[in-house]
């Protein structure tokens, strides 16, 4: 059993095993292993190779059938199996009926496994895998027969939630792959607010790269100071509501609870502001492209009820208009930072502007 970071850099070199367990109370961490995986093993047939299923709808011998189907479209196969029941812990009426027995005869049983087995010792005699499985789960059971074969042929990830060294760490490596980096009181900063949420962490550390300028590779801890969010993205997505329905007046309300209520930074709200316009437009494109929904989180690099209301709100927006509300904003976001007009200021100009052409939809 090794921890995420060390999966990651084997990942990274190009060393696969045929069979993954990752599982853990992080399911960022999951999801980020998972996406790491498929980039590295699929390649540009990423799209083709992956397939993702409901654990709890079909059994182990019925998932390994599938893992063995031709692919047309994709030389290599990775297929993930969220959340197996032969995996995580057993409730307690299950364990009591089963009292006295090592394992029930269920879809984990001796067949079932020898299966598996010989699946991973067919896979490992070739140079590289032309299959991958990778099972996922929240919680895992260590006396069940297929963790224990998983822990001695395959590979198994813990995905625990970082805390202290580590979460410091993963904040670097996160940068380091944006090509940015982040100094010590910057990155004390982040972590004095105790937000350990990844979702959220990386949502941040994407705002604060965007706000750099060109050539602007360390993020400051006055950047982390000015740009940090509480709550105030809920308020973006009740303000952007407004304007999608074509409210000015209840949008130019939610932006003074903003500013006199919650004493939020106009530079800041600004700035999650042309954030949202610009998830919104990746969205709307998605909906264009008749991209699944189910892919969006993963599309756009947010969390899935995020992801769903963006894709409810950009059916209110053309994709012309949200294109010209971006190019206003960035014009906007030029006059700021050039002094020409306040931060206060340009919230106001910038609400009456997406007013205006989002009625030209």
């Amino acid at each position: 059993m090794i921890g995420y970071r060390e999966a990651a850099q084997m990942i990274a070199s190009g060393k696969f095993v045929p069979a993954y367990l990752f599982y853990g109370g992080e399911p960022f961490l999951i999801q980020e292993l998972s996406h790491q995986l498929a980039e590295a093993y699929l390649g540009k047939a990423e799209e083709y190779g992956r397939e993702k299923i409901d654990g709890k709808e079909l059994a182990l011998p019925d998932v390994l059938q599938r893992l063995d189907e031709a692919n047309l479209f994709a030389p290599r196969k990775l297929l993930l199996v969220d959340e197996p029941p032969y995996l995580v812990p057993k409730s307690r009426e299950s364990r009591e009926a089963a009292e006295g027995e090592a394992e029930p005869p269920d879809e984990s049983g001796e067949k079932a496994a020898a299966r598996l087995e010989r699946f991973i010792e067919r896979e490992r005699a070739g140079e590289a895998p032309s299959r991958i499985i990778i099972f996922r789960s929240a919680a895992i059971d260590r006396r069940r027969r297929l963790f224990k074969l998983l822990e001695k042929k395959g590979l198994v990830v813990e995905c625990a939630p970082l805390k202290g060294t580590e979460l410091s760490r993963w904040i670097r490596d996160w940068l380091a792959r944006q090509g940015k980096k982040i100094e010590p009181a910057a990155l004390q900063r982040l972590l004095w607010s105790g937000e350990n949420d990844l979702h959220f962490l990386s949502n941040e550390l994407e705002k604060y790269c965007a706000y750099l300028g060109d050539g602007e590779t360390t993020i400051t801890a006055k950047v982390v100071e000015l740009l940090f969010s509480g709550d105030i993205k809920s308020s973006v997505f009740t303000l952007t509501d407004a304007l999608s329905e074509g409210r000015l007046d209840r949008a130019l309300q939610v932006l003074s609870q903003l500013l006199a209520g919650k004493r939020e930074e106009p530079l800041r709200i600004f700035f999650m502001l042309v954030r949202h316009f610009r998830l919104l437009l990746g969205a709307r494109s998605l909906r264009d492209e008749k991209v699944p929904p189910a892919r969006h989180p993963l599309e756009l690099g947010v969390k899935p009820f995020e992801a769903r209301k963006l894709y409810g709100q950009s059916a209110a927006f053309s994709r012309q208009s949200l294109e010209e509300i971006i190019m206003f904003l960035q014009q906007l976001d030029y006059r700021i930072k050039t002094g020409r007009v306040n931060p206060g200021q340009a919230l106001e100009i910038a609400l009456s502007q997406i007013h205006h052409l989002s009625l030209r939809r």
